[in-house]
């Protein structure tokens, strides 16, 4: 059997409101191991996971999402497992779980990746309800942002705030089966129908038999990097936490701004970035360890 592991993050840059940040971890990582403990897939344990950072509103994903220019939320979340399965939308609106939307694209139907509004009737039609994910804290966030912003797209935006908090959830099952899921509302103030990296295979998401990644930070460069393709592509020769530091170094070296989780073939863990923070949680050996 192998071991039990099971890491989530909540966001790279800076870190507003840590302790809300780690209970939310922490409750998530909890849940997702049980499913484990109990003999569960990490697919379930990471689904699961992410959900309940999905309904955590501190973080940028699900309910509690950032608002886009327009000042409407729309989310990106992808799903994938080691054995090659990957199921992803991109700029879907008005529902709980987009995490949920991406497994039931994974296992329902022959592709691979749905977006806006297609996704959303591919989500009602799979008896997904209705649900806005707006709170009045992520607005009026969005309203003083609004007022700050001096610049209607991403050079200046980018320098505004330096907040990425995609969440992401890795896990490996008493089979070895690892498991990669990752959600987000995107950068605030973003374009309507902008996509970032979380949907994208291998930029945000990744998983072989080697290993799995969560990305999250600033999506554009990490889409043009192929940052969780490639830190999962050095752990064919390295372990997890090297090809963690190979991975975060390239990263710097292309300017690009993120932050990585995940777990190699024989259950080591990678938790790094190159951003001025990144809240983490994971279970290791029974053991939880936290940024907070």
């Amino acid at each position: 059997m192998k071991n039990l592991v099971i890491i989530a993050n909540g966001g790279a840059g800076g870190i507003n409101f840590p302790h809300r940040r780690a209970q939310g971890l922490k409750k998530a990582v909890s849940i997702g191991y049980e499913i484990l403990k109990n003999g569960g897939s990490s697919l379930d344990a990471v689904e699961k996971a992410i959900m309940i950072l999905e309904d955590t509103t501190i973080f940028n994903a699900g309910t509690g999402s950032t608002l886009g220019l327009t000042g409407e939320i729309e989310m990106d979340a992808s799903i994938m497992t080691a054995n090659g399965d990957y199921g992803a939308v991109a700029a879907i609106k008005n529902v709980r779980y987009p995490i949920q939307v991406a497994r039931l694209v994974m296992e329902k139907t022959d592709h691979l990746l749905l977006c806006g509004d297609g996704a959303l009737r591919f989500a009602r039609l799979c008896g997904i309800k209705y649900h806005n994910p707006k709170t009045r804290e992520k607005e009026r966030m969005w309203l003083r942002a609004k007022k700050e912003m001096k610049s209607t797209y991403f050079p200046k935006l980018y320098k505004l705030k330096e907040l990425y908090e995609t969440v992401g959830v890795v896990a490996m099952d008493k089979n070895g089966m690892i498991s990669v899921g990752t959600s987000t509302g995107g950068i605030s103030l973003h374009l309507p129908g902008r996509v970032g990296d979380t949907p994208i295979i291998g930029a945000g998401t990744y998983a072989n038999k080697y290993g799995g990644v969560s990305a999250t930070g600033h999506g554009e460069m990490i889409m043009k990097t192929l940052l969780a393709f490639r830190t999962v592509m050095y752990m064919e020769k390295y372990s997890a936490p090297v090809a963690g530091k190979m991975a975060i170094e390239y990263a710097t070296r292309n300017k690009c701004r993120a932050g990585l989780i995940g777990i190699d073939r024989h259950g080591r863990i990678l938790c790094v970035n190159n951003t001025e923070a990144m809240s983490w949680c994971y279970i290791k050996d029974g053991n939880m360890k936290s940024f907070y």
